[in-house]
């Protein structure tokens, strides 16, 4: 309470969003042992200044980059991402598609107000299209980008979309997101009166509260999707996919009438001095010595002769091809 009153102008949004996020923490019972807040650039990344806990006041655009990076070494924290449409979805754009793909455990809660507030008022990355600005003075001709659809284009997710006129609708979002197990992200519609509002006609604040009740309307109910005037939450999991059942190797059964042979007498049958050529391979003792490996001036791979084969085969890609057309003359004991 010592740095109220707050630096936002009067009428701004983001005292909402704030008022609500802290409120929603404290029933939660989330405290400076274990939350921090991490906030970008601009208006909205002031908020975290005024919590008491932990934080981070990230470069421009590199919001989403910190809080992943705190979860990763500190999994026991709960990381709340502070930030506004701007700093996201504009130069952080890249890292929100991607942090959003790697699914951590943290919370964005970004107060879009359609407009960038702290240089001025030029048009942002979800500015509606048509809207004058300080760089759009015949209307803004792009349009935006949608948050929406951006993020609930694959599982898993969670996208909830309200405002700050929608009191009881906006807190609910903030508590569900919170308690997520992933990435979850609160698109918070509000208002820059200052730097957007009045050059839409707006006088007051209040009449910016009410072109939002006019813009949009809750859904009740879990969605996949929300079409752009709809408040509400979509989420979507993954199903763990069914693991596939292993399969147990049966042992080939060995004759019982098979002469059976101990490693040291196997050993004696190594191609020297005239003498065949055997190897075992899964119980079972092979005549190789027509294998065309072993023929020749040089009888290559005799290294291989009168041995136990079976791990060094079964890594081989054809192994067991190299052994299957020769007989079988014996078993390992």
């Amino acid at each position: 309470m010592r740095r109220f009153p707050h630096t936002w102008c009067p009428g701004c949004g983001i005292g909402a969003v704030l008022k609500n996020v802290a409120m929603v923490i404290k029933e939660l019972g989330w405290n400076d042992q274990n939350a921090v807040a991490v906030s970008g650039i601009g208006c909205s990344g002031r908020m975290s200044g005024y919590m008491n806990l932990d934080a981070v006041h990230t470069p421009h655009g590199r919001v989403l980059t910190a809080a992943e990076a705190i979860k990763t070494v500190r999994p026991d924290l709960n990381v709340i991402v502070l930030s506004g449409d701007g700093d996201l979805a504009s130069i952080g754009g890249n890292h929100l598609l991607h942090t959003s793909r790697r699914n951590p455990d943290i919370t964005v809660l970004c107060n879009d107000n359609e407009i960038y507030g702290l240089t001025g008022g030029q048009a942002g990355p979800t500015t509606p299209k048509g809207t004058k600005t300080l760089t759009s003075p015949r209307g803004e001709p792009y349009l935006p980008l949608r948050l929406g659809r951006m993020l609930t284009l694959q599982p898993p997710y969670f996208y909830a979309r309200t405002t700050v006129y929608h009191l009881n609708h906006f807190k609910t979002c903030i508590r569900e997101a919170l308690l997520w197990k992933g990435f979850s992200f609160v698109d918070i519609i509000s208002d820059c009166i200052e730097l957007n509002g009045r050059r839409l006609g707006f006088k007051t604040a209040h009449q910016m509260f009410k072109w939002f009740d006019e813009r949009f309307h809750i859904v009740k109910g879990e969605r996949d999707h929300l079409q752009e005037n709809e408040l509400g939450i979509a989420k979507a999991v993954v199903e763990e996919a069914s693991r596939p059942i292993e399969k147990v190797e049966e042992k080939p059964e060995i004759p019982t009438d098979l002469k059976p042979f101990t490693l040291q007498e196997l050993h004696h049958f190594d191609g020297t001095g005239g003498k065949s050529i055997y190897i075992a391979y899964k119980g079972k003792v092979y005549d190789l010595s027509t294998s065309p490996l072993f023929q020749g001036e040089k009888r290559m791979r005799c290294h291989l002769a009168g041995k136990d084969l079976t791990k060094d085969m079964d890594i081989a890609p054809h192994g067991e091809d190299l052994v299957f057309k020769f007989p079988v003359v014996g078993r390992l004991k």
